[in-house]
């Protein structure tokens, strides 16, 4: 060997500093020129893998793992959990969750018949990383919880802070900003001790995701824009790509559309090369930029696109967002029940995956959807969107439940007498809820001048003085009640 047993292992030490680059500098090719099964030999190219991976180099991976791809059995059973964990890590790289999922698990199985505390860690990561990316968002945050614990009892700051990063990132895709937010905050604060600049960039991108969803864009342009500039220099064009994508969302945000428009035509190119499987999203992201134009022909094409690959992909994430967009489109163009149809979907899905954020946007844009051939099941819907807000920072979702709420607020006199009862009311409570309705409408109008919202709804004073005598004043003035008498 090249290097010696205590090199190797000053080498393996750096891991949880997260100082690969001095890992990167430190190797050499002589892990190739020997025994592929020697426990030097497996050490090294575990390194080498490692390396390659983060930065994006599938293939060399391929390579310095290529003995172990075809026949692990050889490997020494003191290797054998190490070796499991880097051969799925390698399948993830792949975008091949299922089989890097198993992987993991015997990875995670063997470390513990061992005793390898560090390695069973690892593979819990990693496990929870495989659900992620199959899109089973609760499995993954459980797996990560329980990494973090694990890796607060190891003492491992580094891996603490990385755990600490990929649950953050789930949290946030599930809907949960503010948690993710504050868990995303917590890995950078850890990762900064650290000599890791890729993770603390993937980081970055995370946290943008969550300050874009609460309306802090431009916090949020500057994180993408720095994690940009260091996936490029690293060369590493599958992220690359990926905060492209982000950085086009932004911009959109921003209503910086030439310069959205420009990010994804790159995007696009450099997304193909990378053979990246989030394809839809950025034609998904092409879509935003042409709706906000009001350009609904070319919006459609790409929504068309973005439709056809996310089905491919068989991606339920990218497929609901995309649909999302399609029903926003359609209500744009004033097609109603084109959107509602899409918008049911997306709302399968998305709360198939749990997404309570996306399930919230879906459910105001249905809202505004069934708003005039369905107020009673649009009220219901925007009644659910405003109890789940609260006080919650969420700009961009309180406007669509306004825009929600104006829209059934619109509605005529009969459409919203069938929104106002839950249940079909009594005759004489039905003409009750109607009365209150008019003359609370004609008194606001009027600013509570009785005499003029008589006027308004066409009446004499002497009727709404019958009026009431038959119905109590504050039957007929809702939200004004008399002071009881003590």
């Amino acid at each position: 060997m090249p290097r010696d047993f205590i090199d190797l292992t000053t080498l393996e030490q750096l891991r949880e500093t997260g100082n690969y680059e001095k890992i990167a500098t430190s190797l050499d090719d002589g892990w190739n020129r020997v025994p592929e099964f020697d426990e030097d030999a497996i050490r090294s190219r575990l390194l080498v893998a490692e390396i390659a991976g983060r930065d994006g180099r599938v293939d060399e991976m391929e390579s310095a793992l290529s003995p172990y791809l075809e026949d692990v059995a050889r490997v020494p059973f003191g290797m054998a959990s190490r070796v499991l964990l880097m051969v799925a890590l390698y399948h993830y790289r792949r975008n091949e969750p299922s089989e890097a999922l198993r992987l993991a698990t015997n990875a995670r199985l063997t470390a513990s018949v061992r005793l390898e505390e560090a390695t069973e860690a690892e593979a819990i990561q990693l496990e929870g990383q495989a659900l992620w990316s199959l899109e089973r968002w609760d499995e993954a945050s459980a797996s990560f919880r329980e990494a973090i614990n694990v890796y607060a009892a190891q003492a491992r700051p580094y891996r603490l802070g990385l755990a600490y990063l990929c649950l953050g990132a789930v949290l946030n895709r599930m809907g949960n900003v503010e948690d993710a937010r504050t868990t995303l905050e917590q890995g950078i604060k850890i990762l900064l001790k650290s000599h890791d600049e890729y993770n603390l960039a993937v980081a970055r991108v995370n946290v943008a995701s969550a300050l874009n969803a609460i309306g802090e864009h431009d916090t949020a342009l500057k994180y993408l824009e720095f994690a940009h500039s260091t996936f490029e220099s690293a060369g590493h064009e599958q992220y690359a790509y990926l905060t492209m994508n982000g950085i086009a969302a932004t911009l959109v945000w921003l209503k910086q559309y030439d310069k959205a428009e420009s990010v994804v035509e790159r995007a696009l190119a450099l997304g193909a090369r990378a053979r990246s499987t989030q394809i839809a999203s950025t034609y998904e992201v092409a879509a935003r930029v042409h709706i906000a134009r009001r350009d609904w022909e070319k919006a459609s094409r790409a929504l068309t696109v973005a439709q056809e690959i996310s089905e491919q992909a068989n991606s339920m994430s990218q497929r609901a967002d995309v649909r999302r967009t399609l029903g926003r489109l359609y209500l744009l163009q004033n097609r109603d029940e084109d959107a509602a149809r899409e918008l049911w979907e997306a709302l399968d899905i998305a709360q198939d995956l749990r997404a309570s954020l996306l399930e919230l946007e879906i459910k105001a844009l249905l809202s505004q959807a069934e708003a005039a051939s369905n107020p009673v099941e649009a009220s219901k819907l925007i009644s659910e969107v405003e109890a789940a807000l609260g006080t919650r920072p969420l700009p961009e979702l309180r406007k669509e439940a306004l825009n929600a709420r104006r829209r059934i607020n619109s509605l005529d006199h009969e459409q919203y007498f069938m929104l106002s009862d839950a249940k079909i009311p009594l005759l004489a409570d039905a003409k009750i809820s109607l009365l209150k309705w008019l003359w609370a409408r004609a008194l606001h109008r009027a600013r509570g001048n009785a005499r003029e919202a008589a006027s308004i709804l066409g009446v004499t004073p002497t009727y709404i003085r019958k009026l009431t005598k038959v119905i109590p004043r504050d039957l007929l003035r809702p939200g004004r009640k008399r002071p009881k008498k003590r």
